[in-house]
């Protein structure tokens, strides 16, 4: 799942350090005034420090592979971090675009459950992300690891109560509403607490203003590539997205965390293919508890699975208007969370070996 090390200084700590050893050249005043960045909230670091930190970009430094390039780990002064080197396009614009918005909106964003940029580099057509390390990996590894033992129900659901805070977060508590656009299970980082981290900001649309009533619909770019399977049906009909479009490929997320499968698999019947459609069939016959995690079974509450169940499917509804948003989102799932604890502290005082019944789970679910 990662490296394990030990305790590291703060981002606060090794940021300062950092800082105090750089020392900013024209060629970089240059290259900050034009990426618009702040420097108070974002390092540029020397191609030369970067090679250093990943052995010239070694194989053997490679932790993961993204949509748009590899990630590597590396140390920088006395810590590990996630060194992502973005991968060249035919489109040379495209890379940079990705590299000055990643650090645009990263460097502005603090919550807890959204990863830490610690800066960037853009020297000799490199274009290099630096971002505090999750050594856990990502949700999807995790989720989909044949080897490792499977995820508890309850921290699964506390996984993604933090990345609906993250995302109720980036709509509603920045200044501007932000929409992600790339929410998946790739996405969401673990750290050694098991704390979700927010990650991939690269295709991040700012909105209005946050106190504005405006509504949210914009256009996005034609060439901007998406997990086909995540993405909301308005964005493939109309090309415009809107934060319901971030809480739709939550939802997807929600059912890969529920039942354990790939959100598309081509060698399925082709109702089974895309996950979410296949649960919501599965929910509408009463027939969930038939594709959820086997070793999930008898470990989840009724009144928690209902729950989760019926904010999952309210989630990927094909009218933007009938899908909740975030907030209401953390909160049900919350509630289940809670549901989940009250019916386990119950159990441990009667039957301490028992199991839940999938008989008493009963949904109202209707399409």
């Amino acid at each position: 799942m990662g490296f394990c090390f030990h305790t590291l200084p703060s981002f606060s700590e090794v940021l300062k350090e950092i800082k105090s050893k750089l020392r900013p050249t024209k060629s970089n005043a240059l290259n900050t005034r034009r990426l618009a960045l702040p420097e108070e909230f974002c390092c540029r670091f020397s191609l030369a420090d970067i090679k250093a930190a990943t052995n010239n970009f070694h194989k053997n430094m490679i932790i993961a592979e993204g949509d748009t390039g590899f990630i590597f780990g590396g140390k920088i002064s006395d810590g590990f971090y996630a060194i992502k080197r973005l991968r060249q396009t035919s489109d040379s614009h495209l890379p940079l675009l990705e590299l000055r918005y990643g650090v645009k909106f990263l460097s502005q964003l603090h919550h807890p459950n959204i990863i830490s940029l610690l800066g960037y580099c853009d020297e000799k057509e490199e274009m290099i992300h630096v971002y505090e390390y999750a050594n856990n990996g990502s949700l999807y590894d995790n989720l989909h690891a044949e080897n490792d033992d499977p995820i508890p129900w309850k921290r699964r659901l506390e996984i993604c109560i933090s990345v609906a805070r993250a995302l109720h977060y980036l709509h509603t508590g920045a200044k501007f509403v932000l929409i992600h656009r790339d929410v998946s299970s790739k996405n969401i980082l673990l750290d050694d607490q098991w704390t979700s981290k927010l990650c991939n900001f690269s295709f991040c649309k700012r909105g209005p203003h946050s106190m504005s009533r405006d509504p949210i619909s914009i256009e996005i770019e034609s060439d901007i590539a998406y997990t086909s399977a995540f993405i909301a049906p308005e964005v493939a009909i109309t090309g415009r997205v809107s934060h319901k479009t971030d809480v739709f490929s939550f939802g997807v997320v929600l059912f890969e965390v529920l039942c354990c499968r790939r959100i598309f698999d081509a060698e399925l019947e082709m109702h089974q293919r895309f996950l979410y459609r296949w649960a919501c069939k599965c929910i509408e016959n009463g027939t969930i508890y038939s594709i959820i995690d086997p070793y999930l079974k008898g470990k989840i509450a009724p009144q928690c699975l209902k729950k989760f169940l019926e904010i999952a499917y309210s989630c990927v509804q094909f009218e933007e208007n009938k899908r909740p948003t975030m907030g209401e989102v953390e909160v049900t799932l919350e509630l289940a969370l809670e549901s989940q604890k009250q019916a386990e502290s119950e159990m441990e005082s009667t039957n301490p070996q028992g199991e839940f019944m999938r008989e008493e789970v009963s949904l109202s679910c209707t399409p």
